[in-house]
């Protein structure tokens, strides 16, 4: 038989995501799983006609890490997948997990978080941008189906691990607002060295893409906790974080430089130069993964702006700013669904 499952979905109401969500797990193979939901309010009713069972948690105004711990210390199970409100899994997405986890592939397992398969023209703009590396860095192989692997960390998105593992090392922590997951992962490397958590094309969910403004929030909130995300352990690419904030005020600085000491022409010159060669190099990497190829300049330009955005929430917190905007930056980026 078939070990239980608990499926832990975190939402701030029960939007239609998350109705459409909970309809398409009733389509994946596995037999043996339940569904939490944890959710600030209860307003908009669900009717539970699935074939699996359905435990809905309110909670009031809380975070994710919150209700993701709650819902694991309320509920036994075998074990424990998180997906998002906004997201739903891939058919046999519980099926080869398990089969992973028996495996000791991984201690903890995940996959891609891909778009859904009907998108309009800015949801495919952002996710392109977002299979950049000059927009998720080393990280961009989890945007697409890409070759399985052992990594550093998963997105909470879509992981899947043994219940005990999670409270073994005491769950997300519930003081922070976003890098829960890479903050639980390490810390749980710190005290487990051998630590696996293994990445597999096969475990991917469809995972609904921002609206623009929403993404450029997004990217602003991330920048905003810049310093949690820098990762030293892993070498030089962990410092990647730095690089949207590095090049901002080197441009920035680059510019009053040349604006005090340069005729006007030089000025033009050299600034529109290092444009050119900026968006050069970001050309260069996108264009692999860009179609249709037209895609490719609307696709750099919102490459741009998600690093200003970036840089713009790294200053805010540098300047003391973070704590007062970083939750309600990240809420309104997602406006468009109500939901994590």
């Amino acid at each position: 038989m078939k070990a239980k499952v608990n499926i832990i979905i975190p939402a701030i109401e029960a939007n239609s995501e998350l109705k459409d969500c909970l309809k398409k797990l009733n389509n994946i193979s596995y037999s043996n799983f339940f569904v939490t939901i944890i959710l600030d309010s209860y307003k908009n009713k669900i009717i539970k006609n699935y074939k699996y069972k359905l435990n809905i948690v309110v909670t009031g105004k809380k975070n994710m890490s919150f209700k993701r711990n709650l819902a694991v210390k309320t509920y036994k199970s075998k074990y424990i997948a998180f997906i998002d409100s906004d997201a739903y899994p891939s058919k046999n997405w519980l099926t080869i997990a398990e089969n992973y986890l028996k495996k000791k592939k991984g201690d903890i397992v995940g996959g891609p978080s891909i778009p859904f398969p009907k998108k309009n023209f800015f949801q495919k703009i952002t996710y392109f941008s977002k299979r950049s590396y000059f927009v998720t860095g080393y990280q961009s192989f989890r945007k697409y189906k890409s070759s399985a692997r052992l990594c550093d960390w998963l997105e909470s998105c879509n992981i899947i691990m043994d219940r005990r593992f999670y409270i073994k090392f005491k769950g997300m922590k519930e003081s922070i607002y976003t890098g829960e997951d890479k903050e639980f992962i390490e810390r749980i490397r710190k005290k487990k060295p051998n630590l696996k958590v293994y990445f597999s094309p096969k475990l991917f969910v469809y995972h609904n893409e921002r609206d623009y403004f929403g993404f450029l929030l997004q990217r602003m909130s991330f920048g905003m906790d810049f310093i949690n995300l820098i990762n030293p352990s892993i070498g030089f690419k962990g410092f990647q974080p730095l690089l949207p904030l590095a090049i901002t005020l080197f441009y920035l600085t680059s510019f009053i430089y040349f604006f005090n000491h340069t005729e006007l022409n030089d000025k033009i010159i050299y600034l529109f130069g290092l444009f050119f060669i900026i968006c050069s190099i970001v050309l260069l990497e996108i264009i692999k993964h860009v179609r249709p190829i037209k895609m490719a300049i609307p696709t750099l330009f919102t490459i741009l702006l998600a690093n200003i955005f970036f840089a713009l929430g790294g200053f805010s917190s540098i300047f003391g700013l973070r704590r007062n905007l970083l939750q309600t930056l990240y809420r309104k980026s997602r406006n468009n669904q109500k939901s994590y």
